[in-house]
């Protein structure tokens, strides 16, 4: 087989594995959106959140049927998808963002037995990075839950961690300006939220996402506002990717 049939063969198998284990759990199985090779990144993030897809397991599964995909829903998941593009990426270089565990869950159940719930996903989450992920791929976790875990597990490859996109992380947010204020303040003036709309824009394009699905996902995301501590989420992950990218160069 070609090498693109080979990569697709194995991502399909291995989502399938997904699948079932998520519905083992008695949780909605998320896909993400499939790479088209190896990527030189790879972002994990905690789980997929029930509330973004509708409030019952039926709606949720009705959502996915008809195209809806991880990481397309909220302001932040655009913001995170922005700030990849622009800060650490080189143009038309892939990346790849996943979720520890991919089952859907409500926030409210979503720190309950999660120990044991990412032991069982573990093994399938490293399968994952192998299958998408060159060999020397920088593996970003989102949120310090993420890189605490993979480091129970014995993680095999080198982790950064940056800040998780959660609202309820704006103490972090505050904290990543300290000693950067000049810095910040400047930046505050080169991003707008018509930045992330055109990146949005891109993403559902380039994952096909269904037509009736895109346009709601960006008229939900044109009424949204980015907002200072927006912007605090946005300059921190600014300063760690180019800090990632600068050491990936020399």
């Amino acid at each position: 087989m070609q090498p693109e049939a080979t990569f697709h063969s194995a991502y399909r198998a291995l989502e399938a594995r997904m699948k079932a284990l998520a519905e083992s759990d008695g949780d909605v199985f998320v896909p993400n959106t499939e790479p088209s090779g190896r990527v030189p990144y790879v972002l994990i993030c905690m789980e997929p959140s029930l509330g973004r897809m509708g409030r019952s397991k039926e709606e949720a599964t009705s959502k996915l049927d008809a195209g809806f995909r991880n990481f397309y829903a909220s302001t932040e998941d655009f913001i995170l998808h922005f700030c990849v593009r622009r800060y650490l990426c080189r143009p038309a270089q892939q990346y790849y963002i996943t979720d520890f565990s991919k089952g859907a869950m409500l926030v409210d159940r979503a720190g309950i037995a999660r120990r044991e719930r990412y032991k069982r996903w573990y093994d399938l989450l490293t399968e994952e990075i192998d299958v998408v992920a060159t060999p020397d791929a920088h593996i970003i976790a989102v949120g310090n839950v993420v890189s605490q875990h993979l480091e129970q597990q014995g993680f095999r490859r080198s982790v950064t961690s940056v800040m998780h996109y959660s609202g309820q992380a704006a103490a972090a947010r505050n904290a990543a300006v300290v000693g950067r204020e000049d810095s910040f303040r400047a930046f505050l003036q080169l991003v707008a939220l018509e930045d992330v709309i055109a990146t949005a824009e891109d993403v559902v394009k380039e994952a096909r996402v269904p037509k009736d699905i895109a346009d709601r996902t960006l008229s939900r995301l044109a009424r949204s506002e980015l907002t200072v501590s927006r912007k605090k989420l946005m300059f921190s992950y600014k300063v760690v990717f180019e800090s990632m990218l600068a050491s990936r160069q020399a």
